[in-house]
């Protein structure tokens, strides 16, 4: 006979591998990225290493809480863009990979993580999203943009970071006071 406290004791194991189940489907879409960027950057390491890093921060928010769910989700839609243009830009202009800090090529990781930041503070912002939240959210993004601005160097990852983190806090604020 089972008595109550194994009845429980299994029902919170079952719960809590069906939250790690849930937790762990990220890696779906962001092995294949990360593998994706190892094979065009050729940077295979550097790649790896940021995979591996925003996979187990994306299983770990995904599985603490539903609004680290949410949280991971919009940091993925917002490091998408700069991801994708990193990419483009590692592939249509090869020079950008040693290119100094200041320079054209992290000018234009630059242009294009500020409005994927704004994006993401317009998000965080529209829901009463807490700071802890929005700083998921942020860094998930600038992992994700990481992973395909590692072909353009640290000045193309520093470009797109920065970027996204300026359209953040920038539209976070602006929204928050216009409430």
């Amino acid at each position: 006979m089972v008595n109550r406290e194994q009845l429980r004791h299994g029902g919170l194991r079952a719960y809590e591998l069906g939250r790690l189940r849930s937790a762990v489907r990220a890696a779906w879409l962001l092995v294949p990225v990360a593998v994706f960027c190892a094979l065009e950057t050729g940077a295979g390491e550097s790649c790896a290493c940021i995979g591996v890093l925003l996979l187990s921060a994306a299983v770990f928010f995904r599985w603490r809480n539903r609004q680290g769910a949410e949280s991971v989700r919009n940091g993925l839609l917002a490091g998408g863009l700069p991801l994708l243009a990193g990419l483009v830009m590692a592939r249509v202009a090869p020079s950008c990979s040693g290119a100094p800090l200041w320079s054209l090529c992290t000018a234009v990781s630059l242009a294009i993580g500020i409005p994927s930041g704004a994006w993401l503070g317009l998000r965080a912002a529209r829901g009463a999203a807490s700071a802890t939240s929005w700083l998921t959210a942020a860094g998930i993004s600038v992992l994700a943009a990481s992973l395909g601005c590692v072909g353009l160097g640290v000045a193309g990852v520093a470009g797109a970071a920065i970027g996204l983190l300026v359209g953040a806090a920038s539209a976070t604020v602006v929204a928050r006071a216009t409430e």
